[in-house]
């Protein structure tokens, strides 16, 4: 089957902007559900937004733990919500945008840009600035060859299933789209 492409072959502005806040806003919360039945962290850990917030704010006095907020007796880390939304909209941009020139990264209906945010954020970016240190394997760095079986599965799957939402808000856009302008 063949995926949609932007119309007409060009860079539709409104395609971009319209997948960037449907596809952050899903792809965001379809991050979040699949780290609820296979939590990346053994509990008590610090998560590596929390560890950057925390490197970069809390020089200046903020504590991102004031973002916190209680959910049906659940704490649940704020500023760190709010920090994977950003990042879900921004990788959602770049997807979209990325897609528009070299549809080659909607491979596997997106899944492909999945695995390669996982192996470059968690393989290496988040390391390389210091910002993952298993709890089950002290003094080692969070490389992706450190990690556990578990948090390595749920980092692929959440990612996978992260960037094949994008997919699936482009295509409704594109749908969208094409409907509108066949309408007109």
């Amino acid at each position: 089957m063949q995926q949609a492409t932007f119309p007409d072959a060009a860079i539709d502005r409104t395609v971009i902007l319209l997948t960037t806040l449907v596809g952050g806003a899903v792809s965001s919360l379809v991050k979040s559900g699949t780290e609820a039945p296979m939590p990346p962290r053994v509990p008590g850990e610090v998560s590596p937004p929390a560890a950057h917030l925390d490197a970069w704010l809390g020089r200046a006095g903020v504590d991102w733990h004031a973002l916190d907020y209680w959910y049906q007796s659940v704490k649940v880390p704020g500023a760190v919500m709010l920090y994977h939304w950003g990042f879900s909209f921004v990788f959602a941009y770049a997807y979209v945008a990325l897609a528009a020139r070299w549809p080659a990264v909607r491979k596997w209906y997106g899944a492909a840009y999945g695995l390669a945010i996982t192996a470059v954020m968690h393989g290496l970016l988040i390391p390389a600035l210091g910002f993952r240190h298993p709890a089950y394997a002290p003094g080692t760095t969070g490389w992706l060859w450190n990690l556990n079986g578990y948090e390595l599965w749920s980092e692929l799957v959440g990612h996978v299933c992260w960037s094949m939402s994008i997919e699936i808000c482009l295509i409704a856009v594109l749908a969208q789209r094409w409907g509108t302008a066949r309408a007109g």
